[in-house]
């Protein structure tokens, strides 16, 4: 649920402010904080934080739309919706390391152990290779210390991939108002600025060590997952343009998000700030 439901849950809140302003979206985002609130409430002891986070799901993209529906360009609007969830994930990393607080990584751990084992069953059962398990296990392993190192840069990233869900879903379900009209996914830019950070991140992340690396890696997610969103934005581009059939786009927008084109979409939007991939695809078209 929190996959889809937290990102899609700011969507009637951002297609109410492009259309009748902040307040609007606002008092939708309060009116479905009050909701969850009451559900939470009577479910357990913390329907305030429940209700904290819900509200700063459903806000922040909307306070952004209407940053949007001011003028401001609509890849700037959410290049800074992205940077203010993000700052705010990394606020509340360097709060809960200041006060000595390890709950999420004893959580993370506690998440493992509980599903690491019965992966691991299940995968001997269907593989009598010993080789191969292992290799499951120390993949798992792997994967455990990642979570516990870069749980910030984790939560960032899934920010930025839920905020283009909310910010652009929105978007359309707010045409034709002028200000949804001009936020299409498909002309997502990133500055070129972003490139170097990026490229500083990661030699950050394989050079460094001790907590600096660790650094550079919660860096390096969200930065992943912006270049992800802005390279799935220019297949986007041309999706619309070769296939005609919505089918077609959806199965070919499912494909991308498997590894290896994950990587390779990641890639096509870092090199979009010097190839412009856009320009020259329009250049190609218009000479047939």
């Amino acid at each position: 649920m929190g996959a889809l439901g937290l990102p899609l849950a700011a969507v009637p809140a951002v297609r109410l402010t492009h259309r009748r302003g902040l307040w609007q979206g606002l008092l939708a985002s309060a009116l479905g904080t009050g909701v969850i609130f009451a559900l939470a409430a009577a479910a357990g002891p913390r329907a305030f934080a429940l209700a904290a986070l819900a509200f700063g799901v459903t806000a922040l993209p909307a306070s952004f739309a209407a940053v949007a529906r001011s003028g401001v360009d609509s890849s700037r609007a959410y290049l800074a919706l992205c940077l203010a969830g993000c700052a705010l994930a990394g606020g509340l990393a360097a709060l809960r390391l200041a006060s000595g607080d390890h709950s999420v990584e004893v959580e993370i751990q506690r998440a493992f152990d509980r599903t690491i084992p019965p992966a691991l069953e299940s995968y001997s059962r269907s593989s009598k290779d010993p080789e191969a398990i292992e290799r499951v296990r120390s993949t798992l392993a792997a994967a455990r210390q990642m979570a516990l190192r870069f749980w910030a840069g984790i939560l960032a990233a899934s920010w930025v991939l839920g905020a283009a869900v909310s910010f652009y879903a929105g978007a359309r379900a707010a045409r034709p108002a002028p200000s949804a009209e001009e936020a299409r996914f498909e002309k997502l830019t990133v500055p070129a600025f972003a490139a170097a950070l990026f490229v500083i991140a990661g030699a950050g992340t394989a050079l460094l060590s001790g907590s600096a690396r660790n650094a550079a890696g919660n860096v390096l997610l969200p930065l992943s997952a912006l270049y992800f969103v802005a390279g799935l934005s220019i297949i986007c581009h041309f999706a619309r343009r070769w296939f005609r059939v919505r089918i077609l786009r959806f199965g070919l927008y499912a494909l991308v998000v498997y590894f290896p084109m994950n990587v390779a979409v990641t890639l096509l939007g870092l090199f979009d700030w010097y190839a412009d991939f856009r320009r020259r695809g329009q250049g190609a078209m218009e000479s047939r």
